[in-house]
């Protein structure tokens, strides 16, 4: 039996996922491996309560029917944000999710993200597909690439974060953590690739300890210390009455 999967593959066999950029159309896509089941992997992706704490630049999401929601985004460059509302066209759990935005700035972008088995039994691949209305067309791209995320990079850093959590159960950061100057050469890189986009608050403790499973407090300190004192205590007199006897 073939395999049904097409994409990675090298050689004469290998079909690429769509991409380009047409008139006010831009196709963008990205693929991953993720070591969890379509199930699990779908689950979170279809979650609408849980999708800011991995999609870059999303503030909120409110469900408002069956099948709609309302998104609230933000640029992080200009600290402006946009609202939208997007409907689930198609949903076929394990399998498919299809989206598309029904109003606003980027009506008629559609997303498109599929779930499969690796066929070697390596988990879950998961391609996802995104058909963008750009407001300005190939110019507002550009621009947005500069500013802070292209629509390749977008899909492809929210796929990866999306398999952080899968796999990893948070988004790692190195953010607070101590680090030399980058140099004219490093804020350069940064400005052109968007890292000014910061990192999603995934389920880390420092950024969403809500969403931790709750641990009981520690017994106190005095208790420990008295505790401490009475077992030294109770020591040395079991010590003293071997002596003595």
């Amino acid at each position: 039996m073939a395999e049904s999967v097409q994409f990675p593959r090298q050689g004469s066999e290998y079909v690429p996922l769509p991409s380009g950029s047409t008139g006010n159309r831009v196709l963008a896509h990205t693929v991953q491996t993720i070591a969890t089941t379509p199930e699990q992997a779908y689950a979170l992706y279809s979650r609408p309560e849980t999708l800011h704490i991995w999609q870059e630049g999303l503030v909120s999401v409110t469900q408002t029917g069956d099948r709609t929601m309302h998104w609230v985004m933000e640029d992080p460059t200009t600290r402006k944000q946009v609202e939208f509302d997007v409907e689930v066209v198609e949903a076929v759990e394990g399998v498919r999710h299809v989206s598309r935005i029904l109003n606003g700035p980027f009506a008629g972008t559609e997303d498109t993200v599929t779930f499969e088995t690796h066929p070697a039994g390596r988990g879950t691949i998961v391609r996802w597909v995104s058909n963008y209305a750009m407001p300005g067309g190939v110019v507002t791209k550009i621009a947005s690439s500069i500013l802070s995320r292209g629509p390749q990079q977008l899909v492809i850093e929210n796929l990866r974060h999306l398999k952080q959590l899968l796999e990893a159960g948070e988004i790692p950061s190195v953010e607070g953590q101590p680090a030399g100057p980058r140099g004219v050469m490093g804020q350069w890189k940064r400005f052109l690739m968007g890292e000014n986009m910061p990192t999603p608050p995934g389920t880390s403790d420092r950024s969403r300890p809500q969403d931790l499973p709750k641990h009981s407090e520690g017994p106190n300190a005095w208790v420990v210390g008295g505790v401490a004192v009475a077992a030294a205590a109770g020591a040395w007199y079991g010590v003293r009455k071997l002596i003595e006897d």
